[in-house]
């Protein structure tokens, strides 16, 4: 299966936030990717991101944290034609259209997020990432 990751997950991984469930549902599914029970992608978009909210951590930390994230998740590219889609389509939070754009382009089946209700319109299925778990736990 392949799995698209917003960044928000992304960075729940990365980040320590109030609420461990999130870190710890996170750290999960890049497991999951890591052990290739599921194929884990990302946007190229979501590096400058995470770069930008680690702006605190020194350069070396940084990269080190990146390159351990991209040995696990795949980045997709954004091509022009992404733009122009997402300029065309209906998603009114061009972060997460752009974001949609790059999961098309790795014919991800799925796109996790804790922000589900900004990809209403999204053609590819979505959903957060303790109903991912508990399907994919339900399974094995």
């Amino acid at each position: 299966m392949k799995v698209f990751l917003d960044t928000n997950v992304l960075l729940d991984a990365i980040v320590v936030r109030n609420d461990a469930g999130l870190t710890d549902n996170a750290a999960t599914i890049l497991s999951l990717g890591e052990t290739s029970v599921v194929d884990l992608y990302m946007s190229v978009l979501s590096i400058p991101t995470i770069a930008y909210v680690l702006k605190n951590v020194s350069s070396e930390t940084k990269k080190l944290i990146i390159r351990n994230l991209t040995g696990i998740v795949s980045v997709l590219p954004s091509r022009d034609e992404h733009v122009m889609n997402m300029l065309d389509g209906t998603m009114s939070d061009i972060e997460d259209a752009m974001q949609v754009q790059s999961a098309l382009e790795g014919s991800c089946d799925l796109i996790i997020t804790r922000n589900c209700k900004d990809y209403s319109s999204c053609p590819i299925p979505v959903i957060r990432p303790d109903e991912f778990l508990s399907r994919v736990i339900k399974c094995d």
